[in-house]
Parts: C-alpha cells; structure tokens; sequence
C-alpha cells in the first residue's frame, strides 16, 4: 500500500497505521478514537486528515480513491 501510494502521490499523500495495543498511541489519537467510540464505528477504522472514512474493513482501492479526492483529482 505505502509503494502505490507513493508511485500516485509521490509527497502529496503518506500513509500511517496506528497500532492502538500500545497506550501511547491510544493517548496520542485520543481525541479521533473518542469520535470512533462515540460513531460506534467498528474497527479497523481508516482515518483520513482526521476524519473516519471506513470502518469494519481495510480496502485499498476505496482508500486510494479518497486520497485522490481529497488531493483534488488525477495523481
């Protein structure tokens, strides 16, 4: 995912994957699980620029073209 994000984006979009075992990860996005929480959306949940996109699943191609959206259109 993070080859193909980079061969589209190049710098424009990076990808980060949170591993909320970690307690200093759950204090450090605090703020966005509380919204998941309070959503009562089910994980794994994407996040993009702060805003839960997707959850239940991982689907990169849907992923992908919400980047692209967000970038405002062609890689």
């Amino acid at each position: 995912m993070r080859e193909e994000m980079k061969r589209r984006f190049g710098d424009r979009a990076s990808i980060e994957y949170v591993n909320l075992d970690a307690p200093e990860a759950r204090e450090q996005h605090a703020e966005t699980l509380s919204a998941i929480d309070d959503a009562g959306l089910l994980y794994p949940v994407t996040v993009i620029e702060g805003d839960a996109v997707y959850d239940g699943s991982v689907s990169y191609p849907a992923i992908l073209r919400q980047v692209e959206t967000r970038l405002g259109g062609a890689a």
